[in-house]
């Protein structure tokens, strides 16, 4: 799926687990919108609490609402409350052409950019043993060596690292997410975007791991790793999101609250 760009950077919201009502945290992103236009929101599951919706037409669509209507494309990705009771995941992607904005074409795809190409991923099935097709899809995505769009991004809902709880327990999610490394290092990935865990969370290693949680229900992470660059400390977590800027050389990280107002400088990463 083609993403076009504003001009040569690609300006991307990064928000996640919005499922408790994402009213709040639109406003935010939609004043940044207002002061320098966003390319994409980008949504890293966990849509609608407590557990999915049972169609397109589901009355619940009212929590996710507030974001399409900010107006740039939103890209979202299933989380585990978006598939679990009587929920139909798959809701979601035929509301693609029903609900203005919404894109999902499919439980994994891919968008592409002038600088980015980006996979999103169910990661839930994956996690809870009844899937083996992450490594898989990220692999063949991303089986070219050379050529395409210089930065190479994954989107999931579970982290492969982080400092919230999710970062380290279930243990058998965890071992099943950290399998998938040897997978993303293949593929040469710049960048793994997640949600899951409730808080806002920037680790620098071979590659920008972001974790943007914190859109309905913010808890803050349990123990910062020693690569974790944001935040520097742990405190009372509250909403926000993520802004990720990408040009052919360089990709920055910049963190902002429910008011649009920025947490952090830009945190830069070039082009390795």
């Amino acid at each position: 799926m083609p993403l076009s760009m504003r001009g040569a950077t690609l300006r991307l919201a990064v928000a996640g687990d919005t499922g408790g009502g994402a009213e709040t945290v639109a406003k935010g992103i939609a004043r940044v919108h207002a002061e320098q236009p966003l390319d994409a929101i980008v949504l890293t599951g966990d849509n609608f609490y407590p557990c999915g919706i049972g169609s397109e037409h589901d009355s619940r669509w009212s929590l996710v609402l507030p974001l399409t209507r900010i107006g740039p494309p939103v890209f979202p990705v299933l989380g585990n409350h978006d598939s679990c009771g009587g929920s139909d995941p798959d809701a979601q992607i035929r509301a693609t052409g029903v609900v203005p904005h919404w894109q999902f074409p499919a439980r994994q795809y891919r968008v592409r950019s002038a600088v980015a190409e980006l996979l999103f991923l169910d990661t839930t099935p994956y996690v809870e043993g009844e899937a083996n097709d992450v490594a898989g899809a990220i692999a063949s995505a991303f089986d070219s060596p050379g050529g395409g769009a210089p930065w190479r991004i994954a989107v999931g809902h579970h982290p492969l690292l982080s400092s919230g709880y999710h970062g380290y327990f279930p243990r058998s999610e965890v071992h099943r997410m950290r399998a998938l490394i040897p997978a993303v290092r293949k593929a040469r990935l710049d960048a793994y975007f997640c949600g899951h865990d409730h808080h806002l969370e920037l680790i620098r290693g071979r590659m920008l791991l972001l974790v943007s949680g914190a859109g309905s229900e913010p808890i803050p992470p349990v123990k910062l790793r020693a690569t974790t660059v944001y935040p520097t400390e742990i405190s009372r977590e509250r909403i926000g999101f993520a802004v990720v800027e990408i040009d052919a050389h360089r990709m920055r990280v910049r963190f902002y609250d429910a008011d649009g107002r920025a947490k952090s400088e830009w945190i830069d990463r070039k082009k390795r």
